[in-house]
């Protein structure tokens, strides 16, 4: 691409950040338009904005038309994805919904395996010039099959719950959040460390000004973006902030273990992706059969998973400070497929325990909320990471060399363990709250549902 257009280190920043910015900025309004208009005209919308600029993305000429591309390409994908989860929501109910939920995820973890490998032999068919537009041109045939496929099988608009509320659009808080997101991602995706404070302290102050006007909002009679029934939610809270965690540990964990070996062992692009690749591999099967595990044992399985996923993080750092580097590849990779499989438990159960606890007529802002939470988890913990490794050259004092650079690895490698293990501490504490609550609330009801099948009762 800086070759054939041309572009600047800049510009390609740019390309790579803005579609995750506008990603984050469409998740909640997009949800929230999907609660009163109907999911499928969501639905086809996002796929089509999406399609339509990657056909732009393609043919462009100019990295600004590229970066263009790319910002309307997120704001397509964010537009889509809550209304995946909205509609699962509307269509499936207990132990069903677990199952599609957990469908749901074992198809992220198949893009997650394939995903990558397809790319790379995309261009390296189509070399560097032309790869990257086939990567563009690639989703065009794709959209122009599914946006059919939706009209035909998508239902045209879910009956809305006299419960809802009335059925307003927050435009203000919209851009208000929108704001929030950009505030506080850009230092991730783009920009200096100088600046960063800058931005933070930005985005803290239009976060006081988006509950300032939710609350004016909610005053008014309307529902508002964040509506009061979610943020009261304990079920719902609890949930999304074991969904944060846990996403945020998927993705330093990733960048842990390819910063560590591609940078601190010296193994080949090849065989960095062979260690990570148990750990998708362990998603994608265990996602699939997670529906069963909790209609079987409900928030206290997930508790359980979480803890599983811990005690991997401790053997992941056991062997990369006590092996040499290739024992070390070899044991990350077998505990990765183990923490794989722990991680496809939580996903989708979590997913379903929490989205139960929306509120009638908060199905897709639910979906929002829950998702962007995952990525501002995701981006600030990938750039901690990076953070870790970019100041972990000088190694450890005292000792110079190649010594002293494996040491500071190897330091880098624990602190971003410690980063780990610490959000999956606070997921578990968040789990077993909701766990010890749901439970009380059983007794004291003198319900004895199975334990998904209780929480989406009690949620209604």
């Amino acid at each position: 691409m800086t070759a054939g257009l041309g572009a600047d280190t800049a510009q390609v920043q740019w390309i790579l950040a803005s579609y995750s910015l506008a990603f984050g900025a469409a998740l909640v309004p997009a949800g929230r338009l999907g609660d009163v208009l109907g999911r499928r005209a969501l639905f086809m919308a996002g796929i089509a904005v999406f399609g339509a600029f990657s056909l732009m993305g393609g043919l462009a000429s100019d990295p600004a038309l590229v970066i263009a591309a790319r910002l309307l390409q997120g704001l397509g994908a964010g537009t889509l994805n809550p209304q995946v989860l909205g509609l699962l929501q509307d269509l499936f109910s207990g132990t069903c919904r677990a199952k599609a939920l957990g469908y749901y995820a074992a198809a992220g973890g198949f893009a997650a395996v394939c995903g990558p490998l397809l790319g790379g032999l995309v261009l390296s068919a189509a070399g560097d010039t032309a790869g990257w537009r086939v990567l563009f041109l690639i989703n065009v045939p794709l959209v122009v099959l599914l946006v059919p496929l939706a009209f035909r099988f998508l239902p045209a608009r879910p009956g809305r719950d006299h419960r809802a509320g009335p059925a307003s659009v927050d435009g203000v808080g919209a851009l208000l959040l929108g704001a929030v997101v950009v505030a506080f991602l850009l230092p991730t995706v783009h920009g200096s460390p100088e600046s960063a404070p800058a931005w933070l302290a930005a985005g803290a102050a239009v976060l006081l000004c988006f509950a300032g006007w939710e609350l004016l909002y909610h005053r008014r009679g309307r529902t508002p973006l964040l509506s009061a029934g979610l943020a009261r939610s304990k079920g719902y809270l609890l949930g999304t902030v074991v969904a944060l965690c846990q996403f945020g540990v998927g993705a330093a964990m990733s960048a842990v273990t390819a910063f560590y070996f591609l940078s601190g062992s010296g193994l080949a692009p090849l065989a960095a992706a062979g260690v990570l690749a148990p750990q998708a591999a362990g998603m994608l099967l265990a996602s699939g059969s997670s529906w069963r595990f909790v209609a079987r044992f409900g928030r206290a399985g997930i508790v359980f998973a979480l803890a599983a996923s811990l005690a991997t993080l401790v053997a992941k750092d056991f062997a990369v400070q006590h092996l040499d580097h290739s024992a070390a590849a070899l044991a990350v990779a077998a505990v990765g497929l183990v923490q794989g499989a722990a991680t496809g438990l939580v996903v989708a159960p979590n997913q379903a325990l929490t989205l139960a606890h929306a509120p009638a007529g908060t199905a897709g802002v639910a979906a929002g909320f829950y998702q962007l939470s995952q990525r501002f988890s995701a981006a600030l913990c990938s750039a901690a990471v990076a953070g870790l490794f970019l100041h972990a050259g000088p190694g450890l004092a005292g000792v110079s060399g190649a010594m002293a650079v494996d040491g500071g690895y190897r330091g880098a490698f624990h602190n971003g363990i410690l980063l780990c293990s610490t959000l999956t501490a606070v997921a578990i504490a968040a789990g077993s709250l909701d766990w010890i609550r749901t439970a009380r609330a059983r007794r004291q009801n003198g319900k004895a549902a199975r334990p998904l099948d209780q929480a989406l009762a009690d949620s209604r």
